[in-house]
């Protein structure tokens, strides 16, 4: 049971490529029974079909989430259908550097890109107190909203910390013309010392979110807030919370005091 734990705390991406793996060796066991019992000789598209469902079946085994059954299903079909389809392999190169530089940090953090809107960042600046402040946006992806804090509370120190260096990039291009003061880095947010914000802000994903509050708690002032877009923190009930008409999501307030006195 412990070894089961511990297997399940692995990065989603590392346990689909254990999946895909285990499900070729036994697709290709199969075709292999097949010739030697002379029942038929199977094509490459048998073996990617048999693959891709014993890669459905060995993922609702492991209990992974439901998505990675489908794209266990149809991760081996596509690659038949590319192959049928004869599509340069230059095509597929470029495709995996362009993704990997925008993507490749959901690998260890399962945090994806999830840009937030225009209406949010007025509405966490309209929330702050008229003072200057030390503002830090994690996962800050191509950079907007804390460039667009930098513009609205120019007393404060804005900053950004992004993991996937294409949005990284980006940013530190766009702070460049449009708001010099914003200070953008390379690197993981849990390697930052809460201590010295008075806001975070997060636009991660549910999988990030607990071990976001404990950071949080640890290191965080009592007069300082968390302020998480659309995920809140599980089984904590938020100081606030703000909806917005453009998309219904939410922002889910948290100011630390309140729960380091408990």
């Amino acid at each position: 049971m412990a070894k089961m734990n511990s297997f399940s705390k692995a990065p989603p991406a590392l346990i689909a490529l254990f999946v895909q793996g285990i499900a070729f060796v036994l697709a290709a066991g199969s075709c292999w029974l097949a010739i030697q019992f002379d029942f038929y000789f199977p094509s490459l598209a048998v073996l990617l079909v048999l693959q891709a469902v014993f890669a459905y079946f060995l993922s609702i085994a492991l209990q992974m989430a439901h998505w990675w059954r489908y794209i266990h299903l149809l991760f081996p079909l596509a690659i038949w259908a590319a192959l049928a389809l004869q599509i340069p392999t230059s095509y597929f190169l470029v495709g995996f550097l362009l993704t990997g530089a925008l993507f490749w940090s959901v690998f260890l953090t399962q945090v994806p890109f999830y840009p937030s809107k225009p209406e949010v960042w007025v509405a966490v600046s309209g929330l702050l107190p008229g003072k200057k402040l030390r503002i830090l946006e994690i996962g800050s992806g191509l950079g907007n909203f804390a460039i667009r804090m930098a513009q609205l509370r120019p007393e404060s120190y804005v900053e950004g910390i992004e993991i996937a260096p294409l949005p990284w990039l980006v940013s530190l291009i766009q702070a460049k013309f449009i708001a010099p003061s914003v200070r953008f880095r390379l690197g993981n947010y849990e390697k930052v010392n809460f201590a010295h914000y008075d806001l975070i802000f997060a636009y991660l994903s549910p999988a990030a979110m607990p071990e976001l509050w404990k950071k949080a708690l640890s290191e965080m002032a009592g007069e300082s807030l968390l302020i998480s877009h659309e995920f809140p923190i599980p089984g904590v009930h938020e100081t606030q919370k703000k909806t917005f008409h453009s998309d219904q999501r939410q922002c889910f307030i948290y100011q630390i005091g309140q729960y380091q006195a408990v």
